[in-house]
Formats: C-alpha cells, sequence, structure tokens
C-alpha cells in the first residue's frame, strides 16, 4: 500500500523540531517487540490472496476486537501430489483444506522394503502468515503439520522449517484436485468427549473442532467408558479412539464414528 502524498513540506525553521521528533518515535520503534510466527494468521481467497490486516493486530486482540481475520475459503479445497520418501520410493500426499480453518491429510508410503504400502491420516489447524500473504502454516498434533506456499491458484508447494522453497530438483509441489476429498479414512483420534442429555460429543485435539459423535460403530462403548471416568456430568474426558469422520445428510453434516475405543482418562488438557 502506497502512503497517501504529504499535503505540505516542512517549513526550514521547523526543521530542526521535526528531526526531534523523528528521533524520538524512532527510539520508541526500536522497544517494539516483533510477534511470533504462531500470532499471524489470515486466509487464503480460492485464487487470489486476500490483503491480511495490519501485522500490528495479533489474532487474539483480533477475536477479541470482533474483527474479521479475512475471507475464509468458499470452498473445501484438495491438493495431491508425489512427494520424496527417505527410506521409500516416494509418499503420495493427499491435503484438503476446509473452509473452517482446519485441514485434513492422507500420506500414503510406497515403495518400502517390505513392499507393503503405509497409509496415515493426520488432521489439524491452519493460518495464513501475516508477513508473507501466500503462505500457509500447517498447525497439526505432536510433530504434523508444515509450511507451504501458493505458487499459483492451483500449486501449493511444501517449505523447509525457515519458509524457504526446498533445494532440490526433484518435485515438492502438490497439485489442487477438481474433486474434493473429505478423507474419511480410520485414523486414531484423540479429543474430549463430553454428553449432554445422553447425546455424545468428540472434540478433536489437533483442530479444536467438536463433531456429534454418530451412533454408529462402538458409540455405546464411548457413552459406557464416559460415564464411568467423568467427575460429574457434563465433565470433559480426554478419550484416545480409532475413527473416522463421516458426512450425512443435505447439507452434508459431519460427525465422528468409533471404529475402536482405545483408553481414556480424567480431564486432562489436550497438550499432554
Amino acid at each position: 500500500m502506497t502512503n497517501p502524498p504529504l499535503s505540505s513540506r516542512p517549513a526550514p525553521s521547523r526543521l530542526a523540531t521535526l528531526a526531534a521528533a523523528l528521533a524520538v518515535a524512532a527510539g520508541l520503534g526500536a522497544c517494539s517487540i516483533p510477534l511470533p510466527d504462531r500470532e499471524r494468521s489470515g486466509t487464503l481467497a480460492a485464487a487470489d490472496a486476500v490483503i491480511p490486516p495490519p501485522p500490528a493486530v495479533t489474532r487474539e486482540q483480533a477475536e477479541r476486537d470482533g474483527q474479521d481475520r479475512g475471507v475464509p475459503l468458499a470452498q473445501p479445497q484438495t491438493f495431491r501430489g508425489v512427494i520424496p520418501c527417505a527410506d521409500c520410493a516416494g509418499q503420495r500426499v493427499t491435503l484438503t483444506l476446509l473452509p473452517d480453518w482446519t485441514w485434513r491429510m492422507r500420506r500414503v508410503y510406497f515403495g518400502t522394503r517390505d513392499n507393503k504400502e503405509q497409509s496415515f491420516i493426520s488432521t489439524g489447524r491452519w493460518e495464513r502468515l501475516f508477513d508473507s500473504p501466500d503462505q500457509i502454516r500447517l498447525i497439526g498434533d505432536r510433530n504434523e503439520g508444515g509450511l507451504y506456499e501458493f505458487i499459483s491458484g492451483s500449486t501449493l508447494r511444501m517449505l523447509d522449517q525457515n519458509g524457504e522453497p526446498i533445494q532440490s530438483t526433484l518435485n515438492y509441489a502438490l497439485t489442487q484436485q477438481f474433486e474434493v476429498d473429505f478423507i474419511t479414512d480410520t485414523f486414531t483420534m484423540r479429543g474430549k468427549v463430553v454428553a449432554k442429555d445422553g447425546q455424545p460429543t468428540f472434540a478433536i485435539c489437533s483442530t479444536g473442532k467438536r463433531y456429534p459423535v454418530s451412533p454408529t460403530g462402538q458409540a455405546q462403548a464411548l457413552a459406557d467408558a464416559y460415564a464411568k471416568l467423568r467427575v460429574a456430568p457434563g465433565t470433559p474426558v480426554l478419550m484416545w479412539i480409532d475413527g473416522h469422520i463421516a458426512r450425512s445428510g443435505e447439507p452434508p453434516v459431519e460427525s465422528v464414528v468409533v471404529d475402536k475405543l482405545a483408553r481414556g482418562t480424567l480431564d486432562s488438557p489436550c497438550e499432554d
């Protein structure tokens, strides 16, 4: 953004006063503390980057003041590509960005030593960097996540931990697909279970998003375990399950299907 032209030039007799004011302002600016990267957030439109809010406004300040952090994706977007693998032939990566600022990823490792494909599912939150509008950060559970950059309206490129392109002749780009893959595979979820009026919900730790629990699968086992572990009605319980996210109805509503109940503990923070 260009600065508006000055309305008038300072008179020679006021140059000393102006210089002193500028020196004071520079001193104050030197005392400012830069924002950490995790505080910088924004959004990416379907094709064009939206101008982010001023860097001086943190995400917490924007939410507290009721300010919008940008225009979210109008529709989910799925990107896919084959990228290098350290100890296999390669990995097929499918990444879906959702308008609610969450992401889902499927990694399929092929050409392994035992010639068996291995698939891993992960999910988390994503954000756009204030100082690099074309870059997004995936924030996941444990060490999952990473930095990516839109190098065109339909291509995402993986970056190194410093936000720079990976120096290699190999492919690190994912291409947008025509059809959205909502990645409904079963994977291990860690989240907070709460039951209200007998209806349990599951909030996945890596996203913070709460889903209704589908009555199918091992839903009753989950409800029974919650009833035994809770301190009082409505008290959250941290649980591990093998499950998947299902979509049903019109418009589609997502829910968590419990395929297998692993374990649970009293109200413990997701960060543990």
